[in-house]
């Protein structure tokens, strides 16, 4: 689990960093700030995740809506993408399909971490 917590800690950080290329070379910050608002936390919760877990699990959950955040965010994303898509290829929706993938894998992955252990229950 700790492997595919710090997995998606490194996600995070290129998902911010490709944004903010995408925003600078699109002249778009104001949709680099409203895409990437709940970014910085992402990645330094699923830091904290993998680094001690146990110590940190209690905030799984608040990863886990962020991250979801995050997944809407996508979504809303590629349906613009979708409507300019005459002007668009095919390739253009890559790259932010392969996001998603990525953000829903993370997502999951928090979902289970953010379970109960058994011997808790």
């Amino acid at each position: 689990m700790r492997k595919l917590l710090f997995a998606g800690f490194i996600w995070e950080v290129i998902r911010f960093l490709y944004m903010y290329v995408f925003a600078s070379a699109t002249q778009n910050l104001d949709l680099f700030m409203w895409m990437n608002a709940q970014q910085i936390v992402t990645a330094l919760g699923m830091f904290f995740l993998a680094y001690d877990f146990d110590k940190y699990r209690h905030y799984a959950m608040l990863m886990l809506a962020a991250k979801l955040f995050g997944i809407l965010a996508d979504f809303i994303f590629i349906f613009k993408l979708g409507g300019t898509a005459r002007s668009l290829d095919m390739t253009s929706f890559l790259i932010p399909a392969f996001a998603l993938v990525l953000d829903l894998f993370f997502g999951c992955i928090l979902f289970f971490a953010s379970r109960k252990p058994e011997d808790e229950e």
